[in-house]
């Protein structure tokens, strides 16, 4: 079984480690949402490669202005995940999954 967390647009699923590629960030910004809200994390260290970016997560909360206000901030696991934009099937295409 895969698990993962959805945060908007973006899925964090729970891979065994960070790849070896990676170069690591400096950044706690990993998306800007479609209404220019930022996704990003407090605590952890951000990556990213050819295939997008990767977290692992320390004391982590993944932090989304439109909605930490709402329901919080959301506290991930300590963990390694790899960060994919989420696209949906239409007749057209794939489109990307708006948040």
């Amino acid at each position: 079984m895969i698990k993962a967390y959805r945060h908007g647009e973006q899925l964090l699923k729970v891979i065994d480690s960070i790849p070896e590629s990676v170069e690591k960030l400096k950044t706690k910004l990993f998306a800007t949402g479609s209404h220019g809200n930022h996704h990003e994390i407090d605590n952890g260290t951000l990556y990213k490669d050819e295939n997008g970016f990767y977290l692992k997560a320390k004391n982590t909360s993944l932090l989304h202005p439109e909605h930490s206000p709402k329901v919080g901030d959301a506290k991930i696991l300590d963990g390694n995940y790899q960060i994919i934009v989420q696209t949906e099937y239409t007749p057209e295409g794939l489109v990307p999954v708006v948040d």
